[in-house]
């Protein structure tokens, strides 16, 4: 038996030691540690225990099940875009640690497909939890209320689902401030450049929450250098080929571009791909957000001056963590915002970075 087999086959007998004396969900967790939840046979032991109201005995049969045996929605604003794809494979993981099921639907980056994929699912399946994404606030509201109505325990993530707060009945708000991510960069990439130059942002899409709040960000940090000249700001929506396209147009009208920051990274890499195309390889700072793998691989090489990790794993991680606490009667309030922090990278924490996101871990 290994460690961690080890570590399971003790936690699962603590566990049937405490159901055994008709302890409820909570109370067995407040013993052992919310910890225990992510082993599958632990969590399905769990499962079958009373609630606070109505403390039973748990059969030890249960414990040769795994899992928890919930079923769980997942969906965020496309595939297409790197951190998007590193969410959905975070979201996947963790919750197969806790034994929990997920069906995923692709925004395709397109607010339609999102709305119409959602209202099937909706319609089809009954889901015991939901993590979610809207590619534009205010386009999914009916099928989400629909989700919650069925008893759907729903976590929205970086994006605000409905207009206005308190519209929906949404269990908390997973998110890391754009704002943030917006000012930090830009202030670093104008420090750099001197405090004086042109420079032109490329941002997200407009009814997007994290990209109004990085642009505000990038606003901010704008009117602390005077020197700084803004030419252009237009909407890359997440699309490389958008961004590159952009870029192509500036580098063609404008001789002079001392930085260009982009609202994520994937566009800046196509943005630094117009830029080599031009042969003006080292002549802009180039910013961004997320801080996906290539993205700082590019800071290390000196192809970007610097970005901003924003946690793709953590906040697909946490609607799973704190869902099936919930679920299982382990915790009773959950903040209505769940903040997640990220640092900006440099060369001196790029390593680490790159580390803690490999595919084999995905917790930062």
């Amino acid at each position: 038996m290994d460690k961690q087999e080890e570590i399971r086959s003790e936690a699962a007998e603590a566990v049937q030691h405490y159901a055994g004396r008709g302890l409820s969900r909570r109370s067995i967790v407040q013993r052992i540690g919310l910890g225990v939840l992510a082993a599958p046979v632990v969590g399905s032991v769990l499962a079958a225990c009373a609630s606070d109201e109505d403390p039973k005995a748990v059969s030890k049969e249960m414990a040769g099940k795994s899992g928890a045996g919930l079923k769980m929605l997942g969906t965020n604003g496309g595939l297409a875009a790197t951190w998007y794809a590193q969410g959905k494979l975070a979201m996947e993981m963790w919750a197969g640690a806790f034994g929990v099921k997920v069906d995923w639907v692709d925004g395709e980056l397109n607010s339609q497909v999102q709305r119409d994929r959602l209202d099937d699912a909706a319609a089809q399946g009954k889901y015991d939890l939901a993590g979610i994404i809207a590619n534009e606030t205010g386009t999914i509201v009916q099928p989400v209320k629909k989700l919650i109505e069925s008893g759907t325990v729903v976590t929205q993530m970086v994006n605000q689902i409905a207009p206005k707060e308190g519209d929906l009945d949404i269990l908390t708000f997973v998110e890391q401030s754009s704002y943030n991510m917006g000012f930090q960069v830009a202030s670093a990439l104008f420090e750099e450049a001197g405090g004086k130059g042109n420079v032109i942002e490329t941002q997200g899409p407009a009814a997007f929450t994290g990209a109004q709040e990085r642009h505000r960000g990038f606003n901010d940090a704008l009117k602390a250098y005077p020197g700084m000249k803004l030419l252009a700001t237009d909407f890359g929506n997440w699309d490389v080929n958008r961004a590159q396209s952009l870029w192509e147009s500036y580098l063609n009208k404008y001789p002079d571009i001392a930085v260009g920051y982009f609202h994520n990274d994937d566009m800046a890499l196509a943005g630094l791909q117009a830029i080599k195309a031009a042969g003006r390889d080292g002549d802009v700072l180039i910013g961004g957000a997320d801080a996906m793998p290539p993205a700082v691989e590019a800071v290390l090489d000196g192809r970007m001056f610097a970005t901003a990790r924003h946690s793709s794993p953590r906040v697909h991680m946490y609607p799973v963590v704190i869902g099936v606490a919930v679920k299982m009667g382990a915790v009773k309030k959950v903040p209505d915002k769940i903040i997640v922090e990220g640092p900006v990278v440099s060369k001196e924490n790029a390593e680490s970075v790159l580390f803690l996101q490999d595919d084999s871990i995905l917790l930062a």
